[in-house]
């Protein structure tokens, strides 16, 4: 009898707790995979913007040099010659004139100038003479401003621009790219393999990442959960994004095998399972947030900064500084491609050299206000630090330092043993008593993880990330006077 009472009991019990669970996991499961689909869609949505921002730069450049090169006067004076040896010479001449094309034309376009006889002269590029004049061919029949042709099994992608004067059509201007150039900005984006995108040219699909058919899209456009096409400016082509819907089924599937699993194993693995979990997120936490750190430091190069550069650029380049304008463009290039280096460690004779890149940029960028010193010794080729340690530090010294006055900023190393000393000072405004406490409090101060910008707290961030690969005993010192200027100290191993 007790039995009994004790089975009707259970059973009820049981069977309320394993409606319970199945209720419980059918929610669970639903709640999910929706947002794994809102999640989903989201990345399809930026990862498009992204592709399409990338494709429009490329089909647009060729779109404005065109334009640009088919409105200049000189070259539509040349274009308007008639006779193929005059046409020839002025466009030979002109060439020899100007190494570097006016107008937005990057140096490995194949940019040719026809006249409207026919005459063709290559300002770039080796694309052949029977495309050429297949080019010509298309230019004077087709209704859009877009070329497509095909050579030596390599095609080629670009847009024209008439020339026109008074008296009517004087010739034409084209910008080409090869194809191989489009496919390699699609594997730029390799890692987005969820996305399918494809490049047409009216109904001729020119480039793409995944097997596709022009008669397929209108079952992707029906059968994908996102779906895009953009036309790029007026240039007649068309890029196609999309994500397929069946990208969450092995999602689904794994979900519903869970199920029967779940309910067997949840009652005796809960306990266990959510201890070993609070453990897991701790860990995952704390290596997330160093992650999350040295990216943040390794992107110091701001977009404002080199929006701000690139300003630079072109006011040098409208007052004739060619010369300047090319090297602050690899000074640029350099910081880019540090800041985006990989690996973690570098050189600090390394270090040095992309500091003087830096601050050649912001002697450009504030003339005859910064005055820089760098002590440099071949021995620092053997000396390895934390990528980006130092030009955060630099880059506070001539803002914050300095504070746009004229003023000096001077960069040192000590290599002592198995203990590395940086040292970057300036003869700036300093710091109060009160403002030296605070900063040094804040440098301290390890609760919260900041984004690093051009302030203080950019010192916050490498204070941190050095005592996380370093350890306790390393760190940054910073000393100041009012009206006597700042020095920050970087003490570091060796060979950390």
């Amino acid at each position: 009898m007790k039995k009994t009472r004790i089975t009707k009991n259970i059973i009820p019990g049981m069977t309320l707790l394993s409606i319970f669970l199945v209720l419980l996991w059918v929610i669970f499961y639903y709640l999910t995979v929706n947002m794994i689909r809102k999640n989903m869609y989201l990345q399809a949505e930026t990862g498009s913007e992204a592709i399409i921002s990338a494709m429009e730069e490329e089909l647009l450049s060729l779109e404005n040099g065109a334009f640009e090169l088919g409105h200049n006067a000189e070259i539509s004076a040349i274009l308007s010659l008639q006779d193929t040896l005059p046409f020839y010479d002025a466009l030979a001449a002109f060439h020899l004139e100007n190494p570097i094309l006016p107008g937005n034309v990057r140096r490995d376009d194949n940019v040719i100038l026809f006249g409207e006889n026919g005459d063709f002269y290559r300002l770039q590029g080796t694309i052949s003479n029977t495309t050429l004049k297949r080019c010509y061919h298309l230019m004077k029949t087709s209704g859009n401003k877009t070329l497509t042709v095909v050579s030596n099994g390599n095609t080629y992608i670009g847009s024209y621009e008439a020339v026109t004067l008074p008296g009517g059509r004087c010739g034409y201007v084209s910008l080409l790219t090869d194809k191989p150039r489009m496919d390699l900005i699609l594997n730029t984006f390799h890692d987005l393999d969820y996305l399918g995108v494809a490049l047409f040219s009216g109904d001729r699909i020119l480039c793409a990442n995944k097997d596709i058919r022009t008669e397929d899209l209108s079952r992707l456009k029906a059968a994908s959960v996102f779906y895009r096409e953009k036309d790029i400016g007026l240039s007649g082509y068309r890029l196609i994004v999309y994500c397929e819907q069946s990208i969450s089924k092995p999602l689904s599937d794994y979900f519903r095998l869970a199920l029967p699993i779940t309910i067997l194993i949840l009652i005796t693995a809960v306990l266990g399972f959510t201890r070993y979990q609070s453990r897991q997120i701790v860990k995952e936490t704390e290596l997330e947030k160093e992650r999350t750190l040295t990216t943040l430091l390794k992107k110091q190069i701001s977009a404002h900064f080199t929006v701000n550069t690139l300003n630079v650029v072109r006011s040098l380049v409208s007052k004739g500084e060619e010369n300047s304008a090319m090297m602050i463009c690899d000074e640029l290039s350099t910081l880019l491609r540090y800041a985006n280096a990989g690996e973690e460690n570098i050189s600090l004779l390394e270090e040095f050299y992309v500091l003087e890149q830096y601050i050649g940029i912001m002697q450009t960028r504030y003339p005859g206000k910064i005055e820089c010193f760098l002590d440099e010794d071949d021995t620092f080729a053997e000396v390895f630090i934390p990528r980006m340690l130092i030009q955060p530090i630099v880059e506070n010294a001539i803002l914050h330092g300095l504070g746009g006055n004229r003023g000096k900023i001077r960069i040192t190393a000590k290599v002592q043993g198995e203990m590395v000393t940086i040292c970057v000072e300036d003869n700036g405004r300093g710091l109060t008593e009160e403002e030296l406490m605070e900063l040094r409090l804040r440098i301290e101060n390890e609760d919260t993880l900041t984004a690093p910008g051009l302030s203080h707290i950019a010192l916050q961030n490498i204070q941190r990330r050095i005592r996380m690969v370093c350890g306790k005993g390393f760190g940054l010192t910073v000393l100041s006077e009012l009206g006597k200027g700042t020095r920050v100290y970087v003490a570091l191993p060796k060979c950390p």
